[in-house]
């Protein structure tokens, strides 16, 4: 008999609770995480620059004095990136505190099976996403061509909208079945791979719409405290920040209540 989930609220409670007791490991690994990517940044704001003047933003790049900064930060981003997420889901996911030293070793030593979990189970979204990018690509290109026009043709918009949906339901649902292989591999409760993908989708298959709508609501409530506070000067700054942590907090929480059921 599959028990429920305690109820959203709830697990937002703890997954706040989880951040107080180890926002100091957690902010250091969330800086790690971000800093690389700030050396990006001159670059981007030269493109754009480009862009707004009309310039041929093949050529600003191709002799921009930051590209070799910006390839710096790009392959930092996602070294650290990975390394920093599997440090603060370890954190997270302790029993108890761990210092920042220990929740990186351990992230280092798993560091290529977390990362060759996390490419398979991202190619394992990306294809299931496929049909849906498909019939989108093809009826944009040849609406214009079909011979209907008014009620017909705004009848078949609602008739390919609605397809798309239903084609997008498998995905969102193979999405949910991959999710927390990495995690999973994170703290070593299974090899990495094909293995971590099927023991993520066992874990989870009981519990699909109830973790759809858990994380769709968290995300939704995150984005919308963000854009609120997106023109005060320094909470516009810090509550995205402290959100960030929040919501893998919230993801790990989630985990570990389906591995006691």
């Amino acid at each position: 008999m599959t028990t429920s989930l305690p109820t959203f609220f709830e697990q937002l409670s703890r997954a706040w609770k989880l951040f107080l007791d180890r926002w100091g490991v957690a902010v250091l690994l969330e800086l790690l995480m971000i800093i690389p990517a700030m050396l990006m940044v001159p670059l981007v704001i030269e493109y754009l620059s480009a862009v707004e003047q009309g310039l041929n933003t093949t050529t600003v790049l191709a002799n921009s004095a930051y590209a070799g900064e910006f390839l710096f930060g790009f392959f930092g981003s996602i070294f650290f990136g990975v390394l920093g997420m599997t440090a603060m889901m370890i954190a997270f996911a302790s029993k108890k505190k761990i210092s920042l030293l220990v929740a990186l070793t351990d992230a280092v030593r798993r560091y290529i099976p977390v990362l060759y979990t996390s490419i398979l189970a991202g190619l394992a979204v990306a294809v299931s996403f496929i049909p849906e990018q498909l019939l989108n690509y093809w009826y944009a290109a040849v609406r214009g061509t079909l011979p209907v026009s008014g009620a017909g043709l705004s009848a078949l918009d609602v008739t390919v909208f609605v397809a798309l949906v239903a084609l997008m339901i498998p995905a969102l649902i193979v999405s949910v079945w991959v999710m927390y292989a990495p995690l999973a591999v994170a703290l070593r409760e299974v090899s990495g791979g094909f293995t971590a993908l099927l023991f993520s989708k066992q874990i989870v298959h009981k519990h699909i719409w109830s973790l759809v709508w858990r994380i769709v609501g968290a995300l939704v409530l995150f984005e919308v405290l963000s854009i609120t506070v997106s023109s005060l000067p320094l909470a516009g700054v810090l509550v995205p920040f402290v959100l960030m942590i929040l919501t893998i907090a919230f993801f790990v929480e989630l985990y570990k209540e389906l591995r006691v059921r």
